[in-house]
């Protein structure tokens, strides 16, 4: 994996985590609202989000290992 490459896959995960972030600040003001039907589905919705990114998060974290084992 070039040097390049490894900037590139951090770029991504710095992006990724301020994404993260950004949705979990969504959550905290969504739960401080009233809880209704609409709100629960919000939250489901970006807890699916936040699980998303964090899968994706682990992959290239993952293939960040693996390139440098090579």
């Amino acid at each position: 994996m070039s040097n390049e490459q490894r900037e590139e896959l951090r770029d991504l995960l710095i992006r990724i985590d301020e994404r993260v972030r950004s949705i979990q600040l969504e959550i905290g003001e969504i739960n401080s609202d009233r809880h209704c039907r609409t709100h629960s589905e919000k939250i489901r919705n970006l807890e699916r989000s936040v699980w998303g990114a964090c899968a994706l998060l682990g992959a290239v974290a993952a293939r960040l290992a693996y390139g440098a084992l090579q």
